[in-house]
């Protein structure tokens, strides 16, 4: 099977789904149902509301992926370090390059396609751009999370693969 195409990186792909809707479940359940019953103000929750979401998906990311997607054995306590201080710098370098590549490739192509999306979503042009910067990062960030997570975080330990 095509190596990009394969078991684990679909499963990758999978997880991927199911982490944004816990995250995205843990934000709207915090901002939402929780904070308001104890009348939090929003210059307060949403902040908070976001933080927990994304505590709440870089655990469930690395559990789901250490379990389902590279079925990994090894002991979680220094891997979690490992898997968190990889995939920060990698999230902000994805960020950082989808954003220039996308801003910079974005003015070889015809202005018809952005100014089509922008007049179908009611938006600015300029915000279009965006989104195709976004796409361009979560696109970097999902080979480079995967790649990081299969040949560092993830790797078998000699002993433990043997």
């Amino acid at each position: 099977m095509n190596k990009l195409l394969s078991r684990e990186f679909i499963t990758y792909c999978l997880v991927g789904l199911v982490n944004t809707v816990v995250g995205i479940g843990t934000a709207l359940i915090f901002l939402n149902v929780i904070f308001p019953i104890y009348e939090v103000p929003s210059h307060i929750s949403y902040p908070v509301s976001t933080g927990l979401s994304y505590v709440v998906g870089i655990i469930v990311s690395f559990y789901l992926n250490k379990k389902f997607t590279f079925k990994n054995t090894d002991k979680a306590g220094m891997q979690f370090v490992k898997f968190f201080t990889t995939m920060l710098p990698a999230y902000v370098f994805s960020y950082w390059l989808g954003y220039n590549l996308g801003h910079f490739t974005s003015r070889f192509l015809p202005d018809f396609i952005f100014d089509f999306f922008a007049k179908l979503l009611n938006v600015q042009t300029s915000v279009v751009v965006d989104d195709y910067a976004v796409l361009i990062s979560m696109a970097i960030y999902l080979i480079a999370g995967f790649s990081i997570n299969k040949f560092i975080v993830f790797k078998q330990n000699q002993k433990s693969s043997k």
